[in-house]
C-alpha cells in the first residue's frame, strides 16, 4: 500500500502536534533557557515586520508564540507572530530562526496548500506586490502565479 504524500504530512503533523504542542509559549511570558534563545527573540523582536505589527495590533495584544525547534527544518525555532486574545492565539504570520546562524526565514502557507519556506529577503521583496494575494508557489526564492482556478488540495 503506497501513502499519498499528503497523508504522510497530514500524519506527521497530527503526531507532531500531539506529542510536541506544549513546546509553543507566548513570548511575553517566555522565560529564555539560554544566552541562544535571548538572542533568537531579541532579533524576532527587532525586526520591522514584527515592530509594525505590534503598532498596528496594539501592544497589549500582540505577542508571538515561540515554538521550541523543528527537526524537519534543520532546527528551526518557529515564531508564530499574530494576536493574543487570551482564550485564542490568532497567527498573522511565521518567522523560522536558526539558532546557529541567526538566519531568519519567512514560512509560507500558500495557496497550493503546500508550505513553502523562503528568505526573509524573498517576503521583503515580494509581500508587497499584487501577486502574493494571487494563487502562487515559490521556486528559487521567486515567486511564481499558479493558476488561480485551482482549487487548494486537488
Amino acid at each position: 500500500m503506497r501513502l499519498e504524500p499528503k497523508l504522510i504530512l497530514f500524519i506527521f503533523s497530527l503526531f507532531f502536534g500531539i506529542f510536541y504542542c506544549h513546546a509553543q509559549e507566548m513570548a511575553s511570558t517566555y522565560k529564555p533557557k539560554n544566552e541562544t534563545e535571548k538572542l533568537l527573540i531579541a532579533k524576532i523582536r527587532a525586526l520591522p515586520e514584527v515592530k509594525g505589527f505590534y503598532k498596528y495590533a496594539g501592544k497589549e495584544k500582540a505577542d508571538f508564540m515561540i515554538n521550541q525547534p523543528y527537526v524537519a527544518i534543520n532546527y528551526c525555532y518557529g515564531m508564530q507572530i499574530g494576536i493574543d486574545y487570551g482564550d485564542i492565539f490568532r497567527t498573522h504570520f511565521w518567522l523560522l530562526i536558526h539558532p546557529k546562524t541567526f538566519k531568519i526565514y519567512y514560512w509560507d502557507f500558500g495557496s497550493e496548500g503546500e508550505e513553502q519556506i523562503i528568505s526573509l529577503q524573498a517576503y521583503r521583496h515580494w509581500r508587497k506586490r499584487p501577486e502574493f494575494h494571487k494563487p502562487h508557489k515559490w521556486v528559487n526564492d521567486k515567486l511564481a502565479v499558479t493558476n488561480s482556478s485551482k482549487k487548494p488540495n486537488q
